[in-house]
């Protein structure tokens, strides 16, 4: 065999190596994504139910908004309003930019450092909305009141309601924190999903 016919073979066969090579690291960068996007999709599903949930309320006290009249009732619907709707498409927009990250354009580090932020900006969210959550329990009791009952909270039509309140407050607090650590694992599960790139 001549020298310019071997070279010529392992030409050919390097550019077969290095298309195998690409092919592979597809079909890894495939799997890894695939498996990622599985682990996000828990808290797609448990945070879309919840946001159907809220802009079903919302659309039930804006339907309803003429019987809030004195302005005690207002400032809570206008707050039940105001909460219903911002809540919902922050949660969403995290959880959606924490699930698109673009592998494909990214380093193994690259990719990491902008879940990091992701994960970070989705966290702190998670955050705000149990603040969020309380305030809106305790404005959207005297709107469910006024709307399934006509009472006014706020005259003391409902003063047999106030035990409620801490009781719900409590059961709110141990409930977020539950979901939040929950939250907190499936995202470092994620993490470590995408530290599979790196081998």
């Amino acid at each position: 065999m001549e020298l310019a016919e071997l070279q010529e073979t392992w030409s050919k066969l390097s550019r077969k190596i290095d298309n195998q090579r690409l092919i592979t690291d597809k079909v890894i960068m495939d799997v890894v994504k695939l498996k990622y996007n599985n682990k996000l999709k828990t808290i797609l599903k448990y945070e879309g139910t919840g946001s159907i949930v809220l802009f079903a309320a919302l659309i039930i006290v804006i339907w309803n908004i003429q019987v809030f009249d004195t302005l005690p009732l207002k400032i809570c619907a206008v707050i039940s309003i105001v909460i219903m709707s911002i809540l919902p498409i922050l949660t969403l927009t995290s959880v959606y930019r924490m699930n698109n990250i673009d592998m494909s354009k990214r380093n193994y580090k690259d990719t990491i450092i902008e879940f990091t932020k992701r994960r970070t900006h989705f966290l702190l969210v998670q955050k705000w909305g149990i603040v969020f959550s309380a305030v809106l329990m305790l404005t959207v009791i005297p709107v469910a009141l006024k709307i399934t009952k006509g009472k006014d909270f706020f005259a003391g039509d409902s003063n047999n309601l106030l035990w409620f309140i801490p009781i719900a407050l409590i059961a709110l607090f141990f409930f977020a924190r539950w979901a939040y650590m929950c939250y907190s694992k499936i995202t470092e599960d994620a993490k470590d999903i995408l530290r599979e790139l790196e081998e």
